[in-house]
Formats: structure tokens, C-alpha cells, sequence
């Protein structure tokens, strides 16, 4: 984030740049055509006081490499600092819009069109998001108060209720979020050395897996099996990886009907 680009690594530990976006990209997914979109926060840092440097911004890196940004506001006003972001099945993207610490934030909505919406609001530093193995639900994760909470998805750009599905509590931060072929959710838990696994479908604790750093930011699967689990740290700005024992989610899922 620092660092204003994203960074490709390879199986064997070798980075590099996989484009110089500027500000501070955050959360990042790949859409349907192959393309990279960017939750850009501007260059905010996490912590209380600082500011960002920058306005906050979706950015789109094309196959051919060609950067753009795509969205600065929504609904006539200025985006605050993107953080995390997910597709779903029909192509519209998701992602969450943290406005700073003790205030509000939002979760967006931009169509495959370029249409973008705000679908949520009031939640208290909105953070990872990503869909239910049904492709039914949105879920995200609330920093502030250690929540995790779900949205019925009625239809593209629109989200039922808010229903609280589980809290990781306030000593660790939920971060980023993925999802394993057995619908549960595995959240990296900042300024802990704790990844919680919980049952996606109700937030039930199932497990949890202690890491080397405290800084965890946040997860995926990758590798030859997509069953090796890559998660983020902060605190030597290192990525790790662990054998999963299943194989995570082919993301995004498709839509199961009611």
C-alpha cells in the first residue's frame, strides 16, 4: 500500500511490478475479462491522525497492462479510501468505502455497465468483503467493533437487511477475508497473530490459526491445487503461506436460486 503499486510473487518467492498505480492500492480482484480492479484509499495509512494524501479512486489495470481509473465518486460525492472489493457472478463489483476511523463508512456498487451506487451505510470501518459460496449473500467485516455481517443480494446493485453473522471480538481487527470449498470464512485478524475460521453460513468460531506476525492483513488461495493459502503481513510486509487442507472457493460463485 506504501508503496503505491502492486507487486506480483511467485511460487518460488520473486517479485515484481505488476503496475505503478500511485496513492495506496488496497484491496484488488480480478473481474470477469481478465482485468485487475483496484480499491485505491488515496495513500491512507491505518492509523488514527493520518490523512490521506490523495483522493480515493477505482482503478482498472487492462490485460494489455493500460492503467485507468474508472470511479471517483458515487452519487455525486467524492469517494473516501476503498479498501477491499469482490465480483460477482454477473460481473457487478462490489467494495467496501471506509470514511476514517470513528466515522461511518459505506459499501458500493458498480455495475458492469459503470453505474455505481451506495447499498450500504453506518457501518463502522467497513473492511473485507466477498460472497457466499451461493452467491445469495454479501459479507463484510466491521473493524471497529469486531463484527461480521451479511446481506441478502436481491439483485445487482441491491442488499436486503443487515443481519450480524459473528464477532472475532475487539482485541483483533477483522481484515480481508477468503472462503474455502466448505463455505467457511478465513479472516486474517490484524494486531493479533490469529487467523479466525468461522462457518460462513452463520459465523459459528470453528478454529483458529495462529501465524507468525501480528500484522495480518488479509488471504487467498493460490497454487497448483488452489489449496495453498497466501496471507499479507503487515509487519515485515512478508506474504506467507499455508497448506489448506481443502481447496478454497472458485471465486466468484455462481447464484444459487431461492
Amino acid at each position: 500500500i506504501q508503496g503505491g503499486k502492486l507487486t506480483k510473487v511467485a511460487m518460488d518467492g520473486t517479485k515484481s511490478t505488476f503496475v505503478d498505480c500511485g496513492g495506496g492500492p488496497n484491496g484488488a480482484a480480478v473481474a470477469p475479462d481478465g482485468s485487475v480492479y483496484i480499491c485505491n484509499n488515496g495513500g491512507q495509512v491505518a492509523s488514527a491522525g493520518q490523512q490521506k494524501a490523495e483522493a480515493g479512486r477505482i482503478q482498472r489495470v487492462a490485460p494489455d497492462g493500460t492503467l485507468s481509473t474508472i470511479l471517483t465518486e458515487v452519487e455525486g460525492t467524492a469517494l473516501d479510501a476503498p479498501n477491499d472489493c469482490a465480483f460477482d457472478s454477473e460481473g457487478g463489483f462490489w467494495f467496501t468505502n471506509p470514511n476514517g476511523f470513528g466515522n461511518p463508512g459505506s459499501v458500493c456498487y458498480l455495475s458492469p455497465s459503470g453505474e455505481a451506487t451506495r447499498v450500504a451505510s453506518g457501518i463502522e470501518f467497513p473492511n473485507g468483503i466477498g460472497i457466499s459460496p451461493d452467491g445469495r449473500y454479501l459479507v463484510i467485516c466491521e473493524s471497529m467493533t469486531g463484527g461480521l455481517h451479511s446481506f441478502e443480494i436481491e439483485g445487482p446493485g441491491k442488499l436486503g437487511p443487515r443481519k450480524t453473522n459473528g464477532n472475532i471480538g475487539r482485541r483483533s481487527i477483522p481484515d480481508g477475508f477468503c472462503v474455502d470449498s466448505q463455505g467457511r470464512m478465513i479472516v486474517a485478524g490484524f494486531r493479533t497473530n490469529n487467523l479466525f475460521v468461522l462457518d460462513m453460513s452463520d459465523g459459528k468460531p470453528l478454529e483458529i490459526v495462529e501465524m507468525p506476525d501480528t500484522g495480518n492483513t488479509n488471504c487467498c488461495f493460490g497454487g497448483p491445487n488452489f489449496s495453498t493459502l497466501f496471507v499479507t503481513s503487515s509487519q515485515k510486509g512478508e506474504v506467507l503461506s499455508i497448506e489448506w487442507p481443502v481447496p478454497g472457493l472458485v471465486m466468484p460463485p455462481p447464484r444459487v436460486a431461492k
